[in-house]
């Protein structure tokens, strides 16, 4: 009789617990315990019950987590127990195995990675997600299993936070709270957890971005028009410490302050200005804007362009602009025409088409309208608001508010793809009532019946 070939004493070593890592669990069974192997670096999990060995990897290095998998194991096999299937566990029902929040969270990235091939999300939304999971949130969570992750562990997150220096603004915070919350609804999707534990509460810090009154905007069409063609210095100068200015190029104070940068003024971003105040739309709707999304409508004595944009933030609703910005839109037509030789193409970009890329088209233009803002001093608003392209969109919000007769925040909402919750927080944060006294001391037209009366 041919006799069974036993292991080498070398293989069965590496497969024998580690006497000092066997660990039991408080107020279990002293038959189930945690313990590690030479040949792995993970924390496995043995239970003895009714004759039968079960054995499972919880494939985590992190003991109090393999303690937690321990529990769910011992639970698992106790109710396969009272259900009669005591013959063993089927190694794809592992509940013993450790699912690591950095697992979930590469999951999650998967599937944004898809919703950015799809035009439903913008690659700076991406990007910045990726880089607070790796800046703050992975390197917190990390291996910790999904399972594990309460409010006791949110609230150390959290106050880790509040501790970075330089402080982060309550904006930010919410955002990295946010983006935590993500992954924890992505596992729950996924059934490796039954519900999303309670998160603390960050609070809310409104920061309405600068709009510019119809003065400021004038000036800075003006200015734009006026520098367009033309090449302009950013340089710098050492006096009580390093600082820079902007000027045109050959008109430096000094001639031997340093050139950081040279930078080539366009007409785009005079059109630019006008469109987007007169458009509603985006920086990032102006980033993928291609000439076959823009259609010039003419309809009962209105004329306007319809915007049928990709969906941004969410929204998909057809944009209708006021009528400067189909003005604007024949001139940049008749431009390109001149300059391409042909007339526009569908698939072409409307603002710098012939950029390298869109990223840099968009770096481009906020580069210019920085000079434009530092050249006209208007960078920041009489109370100390920054000023960016989004503030644009902004103005172009108040006018509406300001001038419009009778809009209603509903239908300005749909069309600049927002929310009346967002109009108020944020675009009509600025509405005071002196603006709109004349509304406020309006008086209603006497009804048929209170004239008869008198």
């Amino acid at each position: 009789m041919a006799r069974a070939i036993e292991p080498d004493s070398e293989t069965r070593h590496r497969t024998v617990p580690l006497k000092d890592s066997i660990t039991r669990i408080p107020g279990y069974p002293r038959k189930l315990v945690i313990f590690k192997l030479p040949a792995s670096s993970y924390w496995w999990v043995r239970y003895y019950a009714e004759n039968h060995v079960f054995k499972r990897t919880t494939k985590t290095e992190i003991k109090r987590d393999a303690m937690e998998a321990a529990k769910r194991f011992y639970d698992d096999v106790n109710f396969r127990m009272r259900g009669g299937k005591l013959e063993g566990i089927p190694m794809t029902e592992n509940v013993a195995k450790v699912i690591t929040f950095t697992k979930v969270k590469d999951m999650l990235m998967q599937s944004e990675a898809a919703k950015l091939e799809r035009t439903q999300l913008s690659k700076i939304t991406y990007d910045n997600m990726q880089m607070r999971y790796d800046k703050h949130i992975s390197p917190f969570f990390e291996q910790k299993d999904i399972r594990s992750i309460n409010y006791k562990l949110l609230d150390e997150f959290l106050q880790k936070l509040s501790s970075v220096e330089p402080k982060l603004s309550v904006s930010t915070l919410s955002a990295y709270m946010g983006l935590t919350r993500k992954v924890l609804q992505h596992a729950a999707r996924h059934s490796y957890i039954d519900h999303i534990p309670e998160f603390p509460k960050v609070g809310v810090e409104d920061k309405p971005r600068g709009w510019f009154n119809v003065g400021e905007y004038k000036a800075i069409t003006r200015a734009a028009k006026k520098l367009a063609g033309k090449k302009i210095e950013w340089r710098a100068h050492s006096v009580e410490g390093e600082r820079s200015y902007f000027c045109e190029a050959g008109k430096a104070i000094d001639p031997k302050h340093r050139v950081i940068k040279r930078i080539q003024m366009t007409k785009d971003l005079a059109d630019l200005i006008v469109f987007m105040v007169n458009s509603y739309v985006r920086p990032t709707d102006i980033r993928n804007m291609q000439h076959k999304h823009i259609e010039v409508v003419e309809r009962h004595g209105w004329k306007y362009l319809r915007l049928t944009l990709p969906p941004s933030k969410g929204h998909s609703y057809p944009i209708v602009s006021m009528p400067w910005a189909v003005k604007v839109y024949e001139r940049i037509w008749k431009r390109q025409t001149k300059e391409f030789g042909r007339a526009p193409q569908p698939d072409d970009h409307v603002f710098l088409p012939m950029a390298a890329s869109r990223d840099f088209a968009m770096k481009l233009l906020a580069k210019q309208f920085e000079i434009v803002l530092e050249i006209t001093n208007l960078k920041l608003s009489i109370i100390n608001e920054p000023r960016t392209l989004y503030s644009l969109r902004h103005s172009c919000i108040m006018y509406r508010l300001l001038f419009g007769s009778g809009i209603d925040t509903l239908t300005l909402a749909r069309n600049a793809r927002t929310s009346p919750e967002m109009i108020d927080r944020f675009y009509a944060a600025p509405l005071q009532g002196e603006m709109n006294v004349e509304m406020l001391q309006s008086k209603r037209r006497p009804r048929p019946w209170e004239l008869q009366q008198g």
